[in-house]
């Protein structure tokens, strides 16, 4: 097996999700590329704004001087795939001739996406014999989008999943490879249940590989009709989560 991995340069739980996985199964990543935090479509400065609205002014200064530490420290995926002896470089444009042309040359067989925020257009989708996979912390077909893991606390949900799931056009709509039931603690914060979601997230992605390796994936339904989706939370919403008693950190 020869995949790599697209994902972006979060500080946090993407670090959690790629120790897991490749501390199981880095003989089968040639390499991890580190894609920008924004999609071309938002700014970075765009990106803290919504950041603020959700996070309220106090736990906005506590995540931000987290996220500057850590960043300082150089904690973050190029330092795990580092640690366990996998390549790392930069994808500035996921779906750009030259990447395209890198992924070939490297022989890629199947990508994996980890919190990519560009989207895989046909030719990316296309390219590895294998298909591109996504892990995605909902309970697919529900909760598709953005943020589950804030969506299944503000709707007071007791267990979410994590799923892994082939990638298609349309966003978390592909077959579903494996999936897993997270239970939801009673006082849960976003960011916790994320790391745990992550290291999940890990555990399945490795045996994934495994399962591939021996041809023996059969692909559940992923029906669009049962499907619900959700956007980044309004500033509205994540008041009335903090109002609710909802953590973030």
């Amino acid at each position: 097996m020869r995949a790599v991995i697209i994902t972006q340069d979060e500080p946090f739980a993407t670090p959690v999700l790629l120790d897991e996985l490749l501390g199981r199964r880095a003989d089968a990543i040639v390499q991890v590329f580190i894609a920008p935090p924004t999609s071309k479509r938002e700014s970075f400065g765009g990106l803290m704004k919504r950041w603020w609205a959700a996070f309220g002014p106090i736990t906005f200064v506590r995540y931000g001087a987290s996220y500057v530490m850590a960043k300082l420290l150089g904690h973050g995926p190029a330092k795990v795939a580092r640690r366990h002896h996998v390549p790392v470089a930069d994808a500035p444009d996921v779906n750009a001739p030259e990447f395209l042309e890198r992924l070939t040359e490297l022989g890629t067989e199947m990508i994996i996406s980890v919190a990519c925020p560009q989207i895989f257009r046909r030719r990316l989708l296309k390219l590895p014999p294998r298909g591109c996979i996504n892990v995605h912390s909902g309970p697919l077909p529900r909760y598709r989008g953005q943020l589950p893991t804030f969506w299944v606390l503000y709707n007071r949900e007791r267990e979410t999943a994590v799923t892994v799931h082939y990638m298609n056009k349309d966003i978390d709509d592909g077959p579903i490879i494996l999936q897993r039931i997270v239970p939801i603690g009673p006082r849960e914060s976003q960011a916790g249940l994320m790391r745990r979601c992550k290291q999940v997230g890990g555990e399945l992605l490795a045996e994934v590989l495994d399962l591939l390796e021996r041809d023996a994936i059969t692909p559940l339904p992923n029906p669009r009709e049962q499907a619900t989706y959700f956007t980044f939370p309004t500033a509205h919403e994540a008041a009335e989560f903090r109002h609710r008693g909802g953590r973030w950190l």
